[in-house]
């Protein structure tokens, strides 16, 4: 896909994005979510005439936002693995740091200390002696060794916090449709339908299933229709998100940042 910014005359930007296999699926859907915008159009007030172009570019924009989210997602560590890790750090680094606690209490200390100073790569000077051989300094270099060694027991204090404070989720939480996004959705049927999205089974719940069908995430309730597929969206999961999304930008100070929405009167 082409992308050009300019400025009049004056190209800003010219950048060919890659092909993406699923917006080329989602454009196949793009006569029925049309059609079923200006349906719902010729039955409200028509204030303004319907805008195709507009509407398709919002629902394409929402369909790559979307696509980009997920592959962020699938990239990213989930929160529950991210605390069992932690704590295997932590539960690993148990045992070395009492290990080299009790060494250091015996001959054994000396001998770690005395090869560590070896191999620092501080007292070995430059290989193309260029620079020389740094003066040895057994009060820093001890100071500095210690600290290492301290610094076992903090890399496990820090490695147990933030598994502590990694927030626990159970693996395998089935997706789910985000309230921002059916804002967003509410907002785009409105605007071009001039109609206010309903909160129950109606036309918009029906324009949203038909969305995440082309979008490839809606799990059909009727096996006949087509394979349930596990952690997608079915029709009773996409009207209880739309209640939930409509009391919550109705009733929570924190949804008002996008002032009125797109299910109130009076906008």
């Amino acid at each position: 896909m082409k992308i050009r910014i300019s400025a009049r005359t004056r190209n800003i930007l010219d950048y060919e994005a890659p092909d993406d296999a699923r917006i080329a699926e989602f454009d196949k859907h793009k006569k029925t979510l049309l059609g079923m915008l200006r349906n719902q159009y010729e039955r409200g007030p028509k204030s303004n005439p319907f805008d195709e172009d507009k509407a398709w570019r919002s629902l394409t924009g929402l369909a790559r936002f979307y696509f980009e989210l997920g592959n962020v997602k699938q990239k990213t560590v989930p929160a529950w693995e991210r605390r069992e890790r932690l704590r295997d750090i932590a539960k690993n680094l148990r045992p070395a740091r009492r290990l080299v606690d009790r060494i250091m209490q015996l001959d054994v200390g000396s001998d770690l200390y005395s090869a560590w100073c070896e191999v620092n790569a501080y007292f070995k000077g430059d290989p193309n002696e260029l620079e020389p051989i740094k003066v040895f300094d057994p009060v820093r270099t001890k100071n500095e060794f210690d600290k290492i060694v301290a610094g076992l027991a903090t890399l496990e204090a820090a490695a147990s916090r933030a598994a502590d404070n990694a927030r626990a989720t159970k693996q395998g939480t089935p997706a789910i449709l985000p309230r921002d996004e059916i804002w967003q959705l509410a907002a785009l049927y409105r605007n071009s339908t001039g109609s206010i999205p309903g909160a129950g089974d109606g036309p918009f719940a029906e324009f949203v299933v038909e969305v995440l069908i082309a979008q490839g995430r809606y799990n059909y309730d009727d096996e006949e229709k087509g394979k349930r597929v596990s952690g997608k969206i079915k029709h009773g999961g996409v009207v209880d998100g739309i209640k939930a999304a409509r009391k919550w930008v109705l009733t929570d100070p924190a949804a008002r940042k996008w002032k009125l929405s797109p299910f109130e009167e009076g906008e």
